[in-house]
């Protein structure tokens, strides 16, 4: 998402935001993570000294990164910078209530002295508000944005229902329950899968080898940007039966490549598919739900293409990133409006 924002902003579309990248962790060694966050309040302390910064945007996910965003917010509350909290990840649920006490103060302070907090859907905005009631006022609910698809419609694909999934292969994706529910299919049907992604790759294609349906599913691991559109181009469903999320990038992704998404309700993703409008909905980790609602749409093509539309057409008007810009920097506005008042 940061990539995409930055991105959209940088192209020039709008004069009426700049924004600059503050790294507090980045992806190297442990051992340098002290250096990497003193780094970034020191880059904080300059720009606030040089009057280059109105408000401060800070990302969390759960552990580490809530710690460390609760003292970088601090931080910027002593140099007077209003600072906005957006929720990422898919363990807060988890994560914030069984903190201890310590940690549970700094992150409900981190919550409580924002300007603003976004979360990606309605069972994120409950969790906040649980904790701290008071910015009830200052949720607001932003959904994640990709990009639109960047290909012309192909003429209507009348070989085998092609299945796709994208993702980390293993139990939080609920891969398991994906292979078992493709060799459960029946037999006559006509339908091929890839399964990509990083993760538990070895495990997964033994699964589909003794399942012998190593004919129809490729396991192909980890895939680049222009490979994974290949597999979304070429895709007819697109599958994530995961059993923890936030909001999924890869479904909004599937929508912006008119796919019918089967998906499990977890997170915010029960407000992006309403089950048999723009998508199918299975409950978690129920391996017959999940092969009955690939089954149905291997053999139903009208409905097939119908949620493949109506997800295309969301994702125009709700998730693509040309329309959430916009809604961040008015946000971004709003938030720093008590500094300029």
């Amino acid at each position: 998402m940061t990539d995409l924002i930055v991105a959209k902003i940088s192209e020039g579309h709008s004069a009426r935001a700049g924004v600059s990248r503050l790294v507090t962790r980045g992806p190297g060694a442990r051992i340098m993570a002290p250096f990497v966050f003193g780094r970034a309040l020191a880059r904080l302390w300059i720009a606030k000294q040089r009057g280059d910064v109105d408000i401060l945007h800070i990302n969390v996910a759960a552990d580490g990164s809530a710690i460390r965003k609760a003292f970088l917010a601090r931080f910027a509350r002593g140099l007077g910078i209003p600072y906005v909290v957006h929720l990422h990840g898919s363990r807060f649920q988890e994560f914030w209530p069984s903190a201890s006490p310590r940690v549970r103060m700094w992150v409900d302070r981190l919550f409580a002295e924002s300007s603003a907090v976004i979360v990606l859907g309605k069972v994120w905005s409950d969790l906040v508000l649980a904790h701290v009631p008071q910015v009830q006022s200052r949720i607001i609910i932003l959904p994640n944005a990709t990009l639109p698809a960047d290909f012309a419609c192909d003429a209507p694909w009348n070989g085998s229902v092609r299945i796709s999934f994208l993702g980390e292969l293993g139990s939080r994706k609920g891969t398991p329950q994906l292979v078992e529910a493709l060799g459960r299919l029946n037999g006559d049907l006509d339908w091929t899968a890839t399964i990509a992604g990083n993760g538990k790759i070895q495990e997964t294609k033994a699964r589909v080898e003794q399942l012998g349906i190593a004919d129809r599913v490729k396991v192909p691991g980890w895939l680049d940007a222009e490979a994974t559109k290949r597999v979304l181009r070429g895709s007819d469903v697109f599958v994530l039966p995961s059993f923890a999320e936030n909001l999924p990038m890869s479904i909004l992704e599937a929508f912006a490549y008119g796919l019918a998404v089967v998906a499990t309700p977890v997170g915010a993703v029960a407000d992006v598919i309403i089950d048999g409008t723009n998508g199918l909905l299975v409950p978690t980790g129920d391996v017959d739900a999940l092969a009955s609602a690939l089954r149905r749409l291997i053999v139903d093509h009208r409905l097939r293409v119908a949620l493949g539309v109506a997800a295309k057409a969301d994702h125009a008007s709700k998730y693509e990133i040309g329309v959430y810009v916009p809604r961040l920097i008015e946000i971004w506005r709003s938030a720093a409006a008590p500094l300029h008042s």
